[in-house]
C-alpha cells in the first residue's frame, strides 16, 4: 500500500491531494516539528561512524510531500 506524506501546515497540497487520491490512498501530516536529534557535543565513545539517515527526496523539497511504500 502506499502512503503520501505531506508537509506540516501546507493546507493547499493536502487538499489537492485529497481530492486526487484521498479515496484511495491515505494521506498523513508529516508530525515532525524539529529534528529529532540536536547536535551534542564531542562524543568519546562514538559508536556510528556514518549518517544512518539518506537525504529527504526531491518532492519533498519541491512539491511539499512524498510517496512511499510501506513494506509487509
Amino acid at each position: 500500500m502506499y502512503y503520501i506524506v505531506v508537509k506540516r501546515g501546507d493546507f493547499n497540497t493536502y487538499d489537492l491531494l485529497h481530492k486526487s487520491f484521498g479515496q484511495k490512498t491515505p494521506l498523513l501530516w508529516d508530525r515532525r516539528r524539529t529534528e529529532r536529534r540536536a547536535e551534542a557535543g564531542p562524543v568519546t565513545d562514538e559508536r556510528r561512524h556514518s549518517e544512518r539517515r539518506t537525504p529527504n527526496p526531491p518532492s519533498w523539497a519541491a512539491l511539499n510531500f512524498v510517496v512511499f511504500r510501506r513494506g509487509l
